[in-house]
């Protein structure tokens, strides 16, 4: 039951990303390696503010404010004039991927290298029917929870989250219905931010944080966005749950180091076996 429960708070903060990762995938196409300078950005902001003396929620709110900014950035300076130029999808990859490394070398600049924590002292726990559960853990769990249950719920009862699943099916039929497809691509880099932030933060409130976390993280968001199937959010939620118990597994009958193999042999025998994901539909071959 430890493991269990240990796997599926890692796994809502999987999750998160997964959400962050695949709304602006299933959006646009872009396979975004940014988010991975956002998630790494993320704690050094709120470290740097709480260091000064800046209470927690104004710190956070502050964090929030830069990180969905500079989200909305990526998309108004690189990504949407690419899109204009009919840049292919290997292009805006190299792009997004070059903002991550230029940014991540920034943090290193700045912050250092080191690994930093993000909560003073240790950690207080919690036992209950025999589970030892840390604040970080439980805060994290909670929140992950949360922030997962009203984003669905968003997403199926208002008519801007319809209208992200319509731009997800077929943006073309969704523009020549006069819908704007600008801001609705802008929003998706929004919740991405937000959803990010949020969970680099939480771990980072867990277990730390560092310079070179960040690509790590949007590889595991990108395989739950697979797995979980193409076009869905709900799939990638619920594969973001399923790696967070496979690699608490890994961790507790193993050992760390092993965590990321299993987690891509995962993958592989996903596209071997079930390509279109857990959620995802067969596509269908058109005749030319």
């Amino acid at each position: 039951m430890q493991i269990l429960i240990n796997g599926t708070i890692q796994g809502l903060l999987i999750s998160l990303l997964a959400i962050g990762f695949s709304i602006v995938y299933n959006s646009t196409g872009i396979i975004y390696i940014a988010q991975g300078a956002i998630y790494t950005l993320s704690p050094f902001l709120l470290f740097s503010f709480i260091k000064v003396g800046i209470g927690i929620p104004i710190a956070v709110f502050f964090t929030f404010v830069i990180t969905i900014f500079l989200s909305m950035s990526f998309e108004k300076i690189n990504h949407w004039p690419l899109y204009k130029k009919e840049a292919s999808p290997l292009i805006q990859l190299i792009s997004s991927l070059g903002i991550y490394i230029i940014i991540v070398q920034i943090i290193v600049l700045i912050w250092g290298n080191e690994t930093k924590v993000l909560r003073g002292g240790v950690d207080t726990t919690c036992n209950f029917l025999g589970v030892i559960l840390t604040k970080s853990q439980i805060i994290g769990g909670m929140t992950g929870l949360l922030f997962i249950i009203l984003f669905l719920i968003w997403l199926k009862k208002s008519d801007t989250g319809l209208m992200l699943i319509a731009l997800s099916d077929n943006p073309v039929q969704l523009s020549l219905l006069g819908h704007d497809i600008v801001k609705l691509r802008l929003l998706t880099f929004v919740i991405s931010g937000l959803f990010t932030t949020t969970a680099a933060s939480l771990t980072a409130l867990d277990v730390g944080f560092d310079p070179q976390g960040g690509l790590n993280a949007v590889l595991i968001a990108i395989v739950a966005t697979i797995i979980g199937g193409k076009g869905s959010f709900v799939g990638p939620v619920m594969c973001g749950v399923l790696l967070g118990i496979v690699r608490s597994q890994v961790v507790w009958y193993t050992s760390a180091r092993w965590e990321d193999a299993l987690t891509f042999l995962f993958l592989v025998l996903f596209l071997f076996f079930r390509p279109q994901g857990i959620l995802g539909s067969k596509g269908r071959i058109e005749s030319l």
